[in-house]
């Protein structure tokens, strides 16, 4: 199966597909998929109660351009997505596992941005946001080992609740977005 026929299979039709990783009430998901019905948007959510929720918003809303998956990322993005075939990532707020000894668990890692590096298609982009400055450096450090790092857009579709959770307590937000190069 090649790559537009998976996704097609996924959406019923051919459109530039963009992923949001850990997609938590759907803000960001579904303001953007309003904004851009020509494109697909695909959400992944590891909470159980979190992605019922989204999914249901998601079928109330009548929202034909998103589908939602209930997994964990690192492992849908390593074994399930097609080479070269996401035009997007997001990635807000992923969760910083504090303690050292759960640094492990984190969601950057070398592995976790190799394989988004392989499913993203050239030109493609990764957008990620946190409020948390030594998480930020360490993705940061990350990702510029496989894409180019771009001027960030300041303005989202939509603010999701850990980034107005952040706000409220007077956080910086830190966001960078990268580009994989053509060829």
């Amino acid at each position: 199966m090649t790559a537009d026929e998976f996704w097609r299979s996924l959406f019923g039709r051919s459109a530039p597909v963009e992923v949001e990783i850990g997609s938590g009430t759907g803000a960001f998901l579904c303001a953007a998929a309003v904004l851009h019905p020509e494109r697909n948007f695909f959400g992944i959510e590891y909470s159980a109660s979190r992605h019922a929720r989204l999914a249901s918003d998601i079928e109330r809303r009548g929202l034909p351009n998103v589908r939602v998956l209930r997994a964990d990322a690192a492992c849908v993005i390593a074994n399930v997505i097609p080479d070269a075939s996401v035009s997007a990532y997001h990635i807000a707020f992923p969760d910083p596992w504090w303690k050292r000894r759960h640094h492990r668990r984190r969601l950057f890692t070398p592995e976790f941005v190799a394989a988004l590096a392989r499913t993203l298609r050239p030109d493609g982009t990764v957008h990620v946001i946190t409020d948390v400055p030594e998480y930020f450096s360490r993705m940061v450090e990350l990702l510029e080992s496989h894409f180019l790092r771009q001027p960030t857009a300041t303005k989202r579709p939509a603010v999701t609740r850990f980034q107005s959770k952040a706000l409220a307590r007077g956080a910086t937000i830190h966001a960078a977005s990268f580009r994989k190069p053509a060829g």
